[in-house]
């Protein structure tokens, strides 16, 4: 049972400490502001509606202009925030820089051609959105075609992390999860595949859960039981779940894996906002070894305080029925 009184004091916790500094526009950082503007949505004043206003003056007036040709996928998703910014104001102006960057995504073929799975979360974190706002279904059919035909799931329902890393980073299953529930949130009912998303988006969750910890996390290497339980993607998996549930694509016995899954998480988060055994920032790397070691961070660490409050305040509105 998840006392919803704990995770929405640890969601405001976040919300305080982490989505407040943008000197980079990036996924971490973005999910971190939607995060606090979720919650502000939902009642709870973070602060962030003007610090949300701010930062997009700030975004068009300079930011995207003196740097935006150089940025990667990870800075496109930072723009997420955008989105929850336009349920609070209604002012179409916020999602603007969304469509322009759903289109380079389209007109200029910038995916990595050795495929790396966090595409599957920029992809679609960009691309539905970019449909809600224009309802142009050539974002669905981009984003839709990149999710199914990703080259990445191994025959057991696990995602490797790249055509050049063929390991089963556990972050990177996260970024598989993260990428396929976006796509069914913004793929309209009637769309003639959103039913293989689903059918593909269960099966990697139920190749996840067989790997789940008794302590109800995902390790680093998502296989390996020598490998740390990792906060990042017991995170990810846990908002897939929890988004999932609350959409009805899946019955009620996932619960349990996601009540699991947030104990783990309540654990690694204090009270001040550090959180614990957040992988360090990770790219395709050259040996299992290699990802075997790779750090883990302890404090206050915009990835996982991040990721932790997108997860807890979508698990919040899950419990509430929000």
């Amino acid at each position: 049972m998840i006392d919803k009184v704990v995770l929405l004091d640890k969601a405001i916790t976040l919300a305080e400490v982490y989505g407040n500094n943008l000197d980079t526009v990036v996924y971490t950082q973005g999910c971190g502001l939607s995060a606090r503007l979720r919650l502000e949505k939902i009642g709870f004043n973070t602060e962030a509606k003007s610090f949300a206003n701010s930062t997009y003056e700030e975004l068009i007036n300079t930011r995207i202009s003196t740097e935006g040709d150089k940025w990667r996928n990870d800075n496109r998703a930072g723009l997420i925030w955008l989105d929850d910014l336009y349920e609070i104001d209604e002012n179409s102006k916020f999602v603007k820089p969304i469509i322009d960057q759903a289109n380079i995504f389209i007109n200029d073929s910038i995916l990595d051609p050795n495929i790396q799975v966090e595409d599957q979360f920029f992809v679609s974190a960009i691309m539905g959105r970019a449909f809600r706002h224009s309802n142009n279904i050539k974002y669905i059919d981009f984003m839709v075609d990149h999710v199914l035909n990703s080259p990445l799931m191994r025959a057991d329902g696990v995602y490797i992390h790249s055509k050049i890393a063929e390991y089963p980073w556990g972050r990177g299953n996260g970024f598989a999860a993260y990428g396929a529930i976006e796509a069914i949130i913004y793929t309209p009912n009637d769309y003639p595949r959103r039913q293989e998303l689903i059918i593909k988006h269960k099966r990697h969750l139920d190749a996840l859960i067989k790997l789940q910890t008794k302590n109800g996390a995902w390790r680093q290497v998502i296989d390996d039981e020598d490998s740390y339980e990792e906060l990042t993607v017991t995170c990810m998996i846990g908002y897939a779940l929890a988004n999932a549930l609350k959409m009805n694509i899946l019955s009620n016995e996932y619960m349990e894996i996601l009540e699991n899954a947030w104990n783990f998480v309540d654990s690694r988060i204090e009270d001040s906002g550090i959180v614990h055994d957040s992988c360090t920032g990770t790219g395709s790397l050259s040996s299992i070894e290699d990802y075997l070691n790779r750090k883990a961070e302890n404090g206050f660490d915009n990835r996982g305080g991040s990721l932790s409050a997108w997860f807890l305040v979508d698990l919040y509105k899950l419990l509430n029925d929000l």
